[in-house]
């Protein structure tokens, strides 16, 4: 009988030994839902989180806003959403979903997508249904440093938005990533501070050693038209020849995206 403890035992003992560090996460994540409720207050200062039908139009490949009357989406977000789009995939999960702006935006602009969001905080989860009473995804919740079990319900791709950088203490951040992998079956979208962790280095070794279950593994990365420098690393199961070839980290490096 499969037995969930035993096995986040066991990979998180093996991820330790491989990759053993200690330090500290950013936050306090039992208090970090007070300081996610400031930092929406103060990004909706700045560009709208929620958008509605007709905001926001996919053409051509390119996510466009439509609405002058509201504020621009932040660039990292439009060009996460809009990667998603062009990848059309049929189930998204979101690790580390906050309060749910991502999945109702995505829900807003691919209404057939299913969707599913992971949580650490119960508090999170409160603020995420008062944001988003009716919202359209089956959300949880789960503590993604520990390894999902074996059963998890796949889907085509998985994300996060700032959320692995702020994964500090051990390798709960490895445990994370492969999280990520062992839920999707096509690609994996990182959208994260690429100078807190070597994260295609330890994608890699993950992959080597077979804790990422993917055959094969490809790296790619797109560019923000706002900001003209490299922000989000796509990681595909399959080759996608519309995307340039992430070759190495520092690609990344020192052009690190303003996220919170």
């Amino acid at each position: 009988m499969f037995n969930l403890k035993i096995y986040s035992y066991i990979v998180k003992n093996k991820i330790e030994k491989l990759f053993g560090k200690k330090v500290t996460d950013d936050f306090d994540w039992k208090l970090y839902h007070t300081h996610y409720r400031g930092q929406i207050e103060g990004l909706e200062k700045k560009h709208v989180q929620i958008i509605n039908k007709q905001d926001y139009v996919f053409q051509k490949d390119d996510l466009i806003k439509k609405n002058d009357n509201i504020l621009t989406l932040h660039p990292n977000h439009r060009l996460l959403y809009e990667t998603i789009l062009q990848l059309k995939p049929k189930s998204i999960l979101e690790l580390g979903c906050g309060g749910g702006d991502h999945l109702n935006n995505i829900h807003v602009l691919s209404p057939t997508t299913k969707l599913f969001g992971m949580e650490l905080s119960s508090e999170q989860i409160k603020f995420l249904f008062e944001r988003h009473p009716e919202i359209k995804a089956e959300i949880s919740e789960f503590d993604c440093t520990l390894p999902f079990p074996r059963n998890i319900e796949k889907v085509d791709l998985a994300y996060t938005q700032a959320v692995v950088m702020h994964i500090q203490t051990g390798n709960g951040h490895m445990v994370a990533m492969t999280n990520l992998f062992n839920a999707a079956t096509k690609q994996v979208l990182l959208m994260e501070n690429w100078a807190r962790h070597d994260y295609m280095n330890e994608i890699q070794m993950l992959h080597q050693l077979k804790i990422i279950p993917w055959n094969e593994i490809y790296f790619y990365y797109r560019e923000s038209v706002e900001y003209k420098k490299p922000h989000l690393m796509v990681v595909s199961s399959v080759q996608l020849k519309e995307y340039k070839v992430l070759t190495d980290l520092s690609i990344l490096k020192g052009k690190v995206s303003k996220n919170d």
